[in-house]
């Protein structure tokens, strides 16, 4: 692997620092496989002036009257070999950013480990670290829910990359203030939950950009790939974090984990500030657009678009009811299954495990249908369903494992159809509300949980939030579709 940003100095000669590059953009050697929308973008090649991609360049102005023909594209897909599954590690930036965010996504998981067990030992009881568990989730998704759309706006109007370089400085600075807390045996509640909205106040800015990132690594050519490879890097860091999360609580305290997450900031960092993508779209809104105009744009392309408006429902609710079940899995480990904190980084590692099963087959598998998002979103429900009447560990862990998988088929599916269906000057706005939905609902749908494993234990609130995720995606896949539509081949 070479040195971040040298795979693309000599090519970008006069385009300066971060310009789409012509030669790449049209190379055969760096391109890979045709993406899914490839297929219907060769009729359009002689009106774009030889620009197959102009349904990502040229502005929103195709996105009303394109619907339909951008769903088709976005359905159509082929198996591709494993060999290409890669393709976009042949970029040199995507491939470093992709390494040290694995690192520091294990860094971030081991985080997650240690603060649900340090509200469990802060809460005593089972009734109330439900609802300690369900309230500090809350805090630290409430900030998505108010400020992503206004994150997507920024990741639209500065560079994505200097964006990242604060965000995740800021991330780094909150998992070392709450390591110092709980070193000097200073940590309470409230504590914990300001820090956790914090965190989720940086994220909300972080996330649109992080997601709206990718396409300016690779280019259009390999965001299929690019976006299935990052699912792949998120789910080994779950899988791995998971574990060892669980391994340096039990060994160095709940203190070492926030500390090891504070540390596995800096190659993230470093990278973002040595690597110069080379599709780089230039963002110059209109002189005087103000934020709220801009983000009423992108609300309304969601919303008129019809492709889009349907992904956005169903990923919604999935997020809502569906997604939200993590939030009680440290009172599984503990009160149902009957293990320690090396049992609940176990269960958060066979989640790992499955998700990154299926981030793989997705990876593999370049199809994003319609009907996909809604078998995935049936498959989590019933997992859910499946989970809540456990009470043997290794079952438990199958099903985790399960839930695992379903999750990343509709996380995944969701994100990519956005992708390929978004033009580039909305990309950040609409990831916006992608990550609105993703963690924007938590805060509703993890208090709500929480309140009902309080009230009538784990094992009810999972089993009722399994058959809600089932009727309701059900409900929205299966009826009220369009005559003719082309959501679901």
């Amino acid at each position: 692997m070479s040195r971040p940003g040298a795979g693309r100095q000599t090519r970008r000669g006069r385009h300066g620092e971060g310009a789409p590059d012509p030669v790449l953009r049209n190379s055969t050697v760096d391109a890979g496989p045709p993406s899914r929308l490839d297929a219907g973008e060769a009729a359009r090649v002689g009106s774009n002036g030889g620009d197959p991609d102009g349904v990502l360049f040229n502005g929103a102005k195709e996105g009303m009257a394109g619907d339909a023909g951008g769903a088709a594209r976005a359905d159509a897909g082929t198996d591709v070999s494993w060999r290409h599954m890669a393709g976009a590690f042949r970029v040199p930036e995507f491939a470093w950013y992709w390494g040290s965010q694995l690192l520091s996504g294990m860094g971030t998981w081991s985080q997650a480990i240690a603060q649900a067990w340090l509200v469990m030992e802060l809460s005593g009881s089972q009734s109330r670290a439900a609802v300690w568990l369900g309230t500090i989730t809350m805090l630290q998704f409430l900030p998505l829910l108010i400020f992503a759309p206004f994150g997507g706006v920024v990741a639209d109007r500065v560079s994505r990359r200097r964006l990242l370089v604060v965000t995740q400085s800021a991330a780094s600075l909150q998992a070392l203030l709450l390591a110092m807390l709980v070193y000097f045996g200073a940590a309470r509640l409230w504590q914990v939950g300001i820090l956790a909205f914090a965190l989720g106040t940086t994220n909300a800015f972080n996330n649109p950009a992080q997601q709206a990132f990718i396409p300016e690594l690779v280019g259009r050519p390999l965001v299929a790939d690019a976006v299935a490879l990052n699912s792949v890097q998120f789910n080994s860091a779950r899988m791995i974090g998971g574990a060892i999360g669980g391994i340096a609580v039990a060994a160095w305290g709940i203190s070492g984990a926030l500390l090891m997450n504070a540390a596995s900031f800096v190659p993230a960092i470093v990278v973002l500030a040595l690597i110069r993508p080379a599709y780089t779209v230039k963002r110059s809104p209109a002189k005087g657009e103000a934020v709220l105009a801009q983000l009423r744009t992108g609300f309304s392309y969601a919303i008129t678009t019809v492709a889009v408006r349907r992904v956005v429902l169903l990923f919604g609710v999935a997020s809502l009811i569906g997604l939200n079940w993590q939030v009680v899995l440290p009172l599984v480990a503990r009160y149902i299954v009957h293990r320690q904190v090396t049992g609940f980084g176990t269960l958060m590692a066979a989640f790992g495990v499955g998700a990154l099963i299926a981030a793989i087959l997705q990876a593999r598998d370049r199809r994003v249908s319609e009907q996909r998002l809604v078998i995935g979103g049936v498959a989590l429900g019933v997992s859910l369903m499946l989970l809540g009447w456990s009470h043997w560990y290794l079952l438990s862990l199958v099903l985790v494992a399960g839930g695992g998988a379903a999750s990343i088929v509709v996380s995944v599916t969701a994100n990519t159809r956005l992708q390929l269906l978004v033009p580039d000057n909305l990309r950040g706005r609409v990831m916006g509300i992608y990550v609105l939905l993703m963690g924007g609902t938590t805060p509703i749908g993890s208090y709500v949980l929480g309140q009902v494993s309080g009230g009538f234990g784990p094992a009810v609130g999972i089993l009722a939030f399994g058959v809600a995720t089932v009727v309701a995606v059900a409900a929205i896949g299966f009826g009220h579709r369009r005559p003719g539509s082309v959501a679901m081949p």
